[in-house]
């Protein structure tokens, strides 16, 4: 005997205005809901509305699919002057991740996607989302009610990359009287009228589990749920576009193990060598999101990108566990490791160009500095790099926190993801000990980048130039790190210069009397890490014998991070990057 499905169907009716409004749609720049507010209220508006059944054929399967997808049909009406357009193919999604509305703070959407046909023939595609924000369970029959949409010529769903010519947008909202008579709608093929309501029940079940996710607390939701969510795969490459891809381990003589990853679009006497910033990664710059560095030099004419782990990497398990590694030791093996391995892949003859972040900045001028790494062809320096500065605010938390967290508290290292771990224990308390402080979003690894770096709200970038996917995935992009690295840092703070850690060296003075190549010093005009570090820099150098080899620039509006991970940055910041590059290329 043949098991039969069970199907389970409703009818909805919104209602609302149609706006025209024509412009070009790219699924990387979508609407706000604000936007859409704005156009209603400033525009004229013609009447709009749809009557749509949604179906689940199989409510078993539908309960277990993470798109949660249903069919739709029926009829746009009183489109352009009274005609109907018909659904030829319609597709409903539940609940899904956000994609449409650019909102950090939006947990989940409801999709409706319909391929239309006017009564000329003319193809048509509409697509609404409902948007369910994090942890604001009092705007929940508007959330749930409310649909913004857009109108666009011929079919293709929301993300695909063509950009959709939009010919008209609005917002539908389910009225009362049609949510209760949408109510009574709800029907099933179960051969009895009890297992007809148990179908019902289903669904409205996986309704609001998806909806006490969003809403609920964070301390009450599920965090097993959490664990496995990965918007792309961890350390994916899949945002590199062009030419080959190769890893390749590399031992150090301390005895750890990093790596070097190489892009090869083609081969080039010109290399492009990337150091990230501490417990970030090579992700930073091949993010699948939007335009990454990697993909912008390959386009550029750098067609031979590596990119180092060094041991401050994310990608290290190492990092999880006490030690006493510190910068010097990054400039001393990390670093001239892996300009030997370039050169021997690519010839002695090889010009190597460095771009690096942070604390990958601080420890490649340290090793420059030192003379480990010679005949470098230019270097770009991001955020800190001879001379560290933070915020008093940072300063406090750089003097008291790393013996307080490792010898009071027992913590082996910290991580943004310590919200996310089951129970009340190992650093929950300082995720609700920055939500106290911090209201600008409501994402928990946000806030924990916060507290183990600088002071701001955010601390680490400008959350306008942070795309909601990247956001969302914070926790995969910067990892966990022990306390020593502070520690050092803290040095420096207070000799106010690079110092080696037994403060024997001083990597700045010792800059200033060497023959240093080309360099740009960069930062972001609100970075709260390093506020005005490379500024300092620059001022300590441009007086000196190096003073023609260097300059600085400022990106206005940028922070510390966001320069290379910002989703604007392959037009407001790398176009200078390539620039200098290009003035160095042999």
């Amino acid at each position: 005997m043949t098991h039969q499905s069970t199907s389970l169907e409703f009818t909805e009716r919104m209602a609302g205005h149609f706006i025209e409004k024509q412009f070009t749609l790219s699924a990387n720049s979508p609407l706000k809901r604000n936007d859409f507010v704005q156009i209603e209220e400033a525009n004229e508006r013609t009447p709009f509305e749809f009557t749509l059944t949604i179906k689940v054929n199989d409510l078993d399967q539908f309960i277990v699919d993470p798109l949660l997808q249903a069919i739709a049909f029926g009829k746009i009406t009183n489109f352009q002057g009274g005609q109907d357009l018909t659904v030829e193919t319609g597709l409903f999604n539940l609940f899904v991740r956000s994609e449409a509305s650019p909102d950090l703070d939006t947990a989940k959407e409801m999709h409706y996607t319909l391929f239309l046909k006017d009564s000329q023939g003319k193809a048509w595609t509409f697509f609404g989302f409902k948007e369910v924000l994090k942890e604001d369970s009092f705007e929940m029959w508007n959330q749930t009610t409310t649909l913004y949409y857009y109108l666009w010529e011929g079919h293709s769903t929301f993300d695909h990359p063509a950009n959709k010519k939009v010919q008209g947008v609005g917002i539908l909202r389910i009225s009362v009287s049609d949510f209760i008579k949408q109510l009574g709608t709800f029907k099933s093929n179960a051969p009895s009228a009890l297992e007809e309501q148990n179908a019902v029940i289903k669904f409205l079940n996986v309704f609001a589990s998806n909806l006490w996710v969003a809403y609920a607390p964070f301390i009450f939701t599920t965090t097993s749920a959490r664990w496995n969510e990965h918007l792309f795969p961890v350390n994916s490459t899949q945002g590199v576009a062009l030419g080959e891809k190769h890893l390749y381990p590399l031992d150090t003589q301390d005895g750890l193990t990093i790596s070097v990853q190489r892009f090869k679009a083609k081969e080039t006497k010109n290399v492009v060598l990337l150091l990230h910033g501490l417990t970030t990664s090579t992700d930073m710059y091949i993010m699948p999101e939007h335009q990454n560095f990697v993909n912008y030099l390959h386009a550029n004419g750098f067609t031979d990108v590596w990119s180092l782990d060094w041991r401050g990497s994310g990608r290290f398990v190492y990092n999880l566990m006490p030690h006493r590694y510190n910068i010097d030791d990054i400039a001393k093996n990390d670093i001239p490791k892996a300009i030997e391995f370039i050169r021997q892949a690519c010839g002695e003859d090889v010009k190597i160009h460095v771009v690096s972040h942070c604390v990958g900045s601080l420890s490649f001028m340290a090793s420059l500095a030192a003379g480990h790494v010679k005949g470098i062809a230019s270097v770009i320096s991001n955020s800190v790099s001879l001379t560290p500065k933070v915020r008093w605010q940072a300063f406090l938390k750089m003097i008291f926190g790393p013996e307080l967290l490792e010898y009071l508290f027992g913590y082996a290292y910290i991580s943004p993801r310590m919200p996310y771990f089951p129970g009340p224990g190992f650093g929950k308390w300082l995720y609700w000990m920055e939500r106290g402080i911090r209201h600008e979003c409501k994402e928990p690894a946000c806030h924990l980048v916060s507290f183990m770096w600088g002071w701001g709200y955010p601390a680490a970038y400008v959350h306008r130039n942070i795309h909601p996917t990247t956001h969302r995935r914070l926790a995969d992009l910067f990892g966990g790190t022990s306390f020593h690295y502070y520690r050092h840092i803290r040095k420096m703070l207070f000799a106010k210069a690079s110092v080696s850690f037994d403060k024997k060296t001083n990597y700045l003075q010792e800059s200033q009397k060497r023959d240093l190549p080309p360099i740009l010093f960069i930062s972001g005009s609100e970075n709260n890490i390093f506020p005005g570090s490379n500024k300092m820099t620059y001022e300590a150098l441009k007086t000196g014998k190096n003073a023609s080899r260097v300059q600085y620039l400022e990106f206005p509006g940028y922070g510390h991070q966001d320069t290379f991970m910002g989703q604007y940055s392959h037009i407001e910041v790398f176009p200078k990057l390539l620039a200098f590059l290009k003035e160095q290329k042999v």
